[in-house]
């Protein structure tokens, strides 16, 4: 065998290298530049947007209260609305609308019905 090989196909080119280490140069400096570019022309599109919004409320914000003891307080809810279920009261006093308790609500339809109900209905 001869020490050189010849391609079978004359008219065929093939790859010789892999890509040239200045091509990668080039698109790193490149992809930089428009970074740059990028920025600078942000900072001269929106100029204000660096210091932020002039309306923005200054100084420190009022935290939120946090639970102290959960359980009490789920208690206390839960005793209040007990307490105006099982109890009577005013929903609204000027429209002469009452809270009455839900057993007794139960008892008065029951027995009267719900005047404007429908005769045929189930």
């Amino acid at each position: 065998m001869p020490a050189t090989r010849q391609p079978h196909n004359p008219g065929v080119a093939v790859e010789r290298s892999d890509a040239p280490p200045r091509l990668f140069l080039f698109l790193a400096l490149g992809l930089a530049g428009f970074v740059a570019v990028s920025v600078v022309a942000l900072m001269a599109i929106y100029p204000g947007s660096l210091h932020g919004p002039k309306d923005a409320p200054g100084g420190e914000t009022a935290k939120p209260e946090l639970q102290i003891n959960p359980a009490a307080e789920l208690a206390a809810h839960r005793a209040t609305e007990t307490n105006e279920l099982a109890g009577y009261g005013w929903v609204d006093r000027t429209r002469g609308i009452v809270r009455i308790p839900i057993d007794q609500a139960m008892q008065d339809i029951a027995t009267a019905g719900i005047p404007d109900w429908p005769k045929d209905a189930k």
